[in-house]
């Protein structure tokens, strides 16, 4: 009898639990659904000139440019498939990779370093909104802390309402800026709520500016990545577009298979796509398998190990000003999220040579850690 492995379980010893065990053993394929809220009005050239000057000062700007399009959950789910919560990584069969701190910085735009985003998590919800937002909110749009994100559509959809004061416009990006939290880089899973934990830190848009954004989302997509390996997860929240323009800018298949190749808009790596996103897609049943072959067969030579090389120039200087933490061993914090970003496992991806990386330093208890016990306590 063949035994699907690993022969040494001293590394990846949540085995027994992985979805790769299922499969081994013929369970169901499992395809996860995507979690990502439905397309805003709170978009288009008319707005972001409008706030170009406060979203630049929020280091925000790159990552409001990104257009809306669809997330392939055959994709993702086979990617789930191969990460291990124990490294953080991909096991892919030329060795390991992963989404790193400069992916973020170089696909979104968001700050990298400086300052965690934590703090007490409880506080007068409805006060902080009336403060930093302008208007009450009505009891049922407010559930634990969280903010229904049709509330922010049906008030801030028209960006002419909110130009009268240099207050008003402020008022008007952190509730842009929010949105997108709760669209797409740090979505949970409802898609219809965003946590108001990160409207805190909007008060001051040149603060915000210092803050670690991008190690933020980083970290909470790496915990939705791990809790997904277990086969009774059926969705997936965080930041799929992240996961997904990832996968297209480092496998060389996504890059062939274009339906349309066009050159960037903007500054940014995602624009590149933009126009591409459209292509007719094959929801079949089987596709998952499709990719989960193909994703077998992958060759060291099929994998771009620098794929921003070449665009490093286009882009503007505080995508790379936190270069000297791209290879770091560091955990990275949200809130009761911490999960460490294991960057000495994948040396090729910064053109070095990889050594045998330490063990990891990775309590597994931390996978436990929510926020749903007593106030303060939890």
């Amino acid at each position: 009898m063949i035994h699907a492995g690993p022969i040494d379980d001293s590394l990846l010893r949540l085995q027994p639990f992985h979805i790769s065990e299922h499969i081994w053993n013929g369970a169901e394929d499992r395809v996860l659904k995507v979690r990502k809220a439905t397309q805003s009005e709170l978009c288009g050239v008319e707005i972001l000139a409008t706030i170009q000057d406060l979203l630049q000062r929020a280091v925000f700007i790159g990552v409001a440019q990104i257009s809306y399009f669809l997330v392939e959950n055959h994709l993702i789910s086979a990617l789930v498939e191969r990460w291990r919560p124990e490294t953080h990584t991909f096991h892919m069969p030329f060795g390991e990779c992963t989404i790193t701190l400069e992916d973020v910085a170089m696909l979104l735009g968001l700050k990298i370093s400086r300052a965690p985003i934590t703090r007490y998590a409880t506080m007068d919800w409805g006060a902080l909104v009336e403060r930093l937002l302008g208007m009450t909110t009505p009891e049922s749009m407010l559930v634990g802390g969280r903010l229904r994100m049709s509330w922010i559509d049906r008030h801030f959809s028209n960006v002419s309402e909110h130009i009268h004061s240099q207050e008003q416009l402020e008022r008007y990006t952190r509730a842009f800026i929010l949105r997108i939290i709760g669209g797409y880089l740090l979505t949970d899973h409802s898609s219809s709520f965003v946590s108001l934990r990160y409207l805190s830190f909007l008060e001051d848009l040149d603060a915000c500016g210092q803050m670690s954004l991008g190690s933020c989302m980083l970290v909470n997509m790496y915990r939705e990545l791990c809790v997904c390996t277990n086969y009774d997860h059926k969705e997936i929240g965080g930041s799929g577009i992240l996961v997904q323009l990832w996968a297209w800018y480092r496998i060389n298949i996504f890059r062939i298979n274009l339906y349309i190749e066009v050159l960037m808009a903007f500054f940014y790596f995602y624009n590149r796509w933009n126009y591409a996103l459209y292509k007719p897609r094959e929801e079949t049943k089987d596709k998952i398998v499709k990719y989960r072959k193909y994703f077998d067969r992958l060759k060291r030579e099929d994998f771009l190990w620098q794929p921003y090389l070449e665009l490093l120039p286009t882009l503007p200087p505080y995508c790379f000003e936190d270069s000297q933490v791209w290879r770091s061993t560091v955990p990275l914090i949200n809130f009761h999220i911490v999960e460490y970003h294991y960057a000495d496992r994948v040396m090729r991806q910064f053109g070095m040579v990889q050594h045998i990386p330490a063990p990891p330093i990775h309590p597994e208890k931390l996978h436990d850690l929510s926020l749903r016990g007593k106030d303060n306590m939890d």
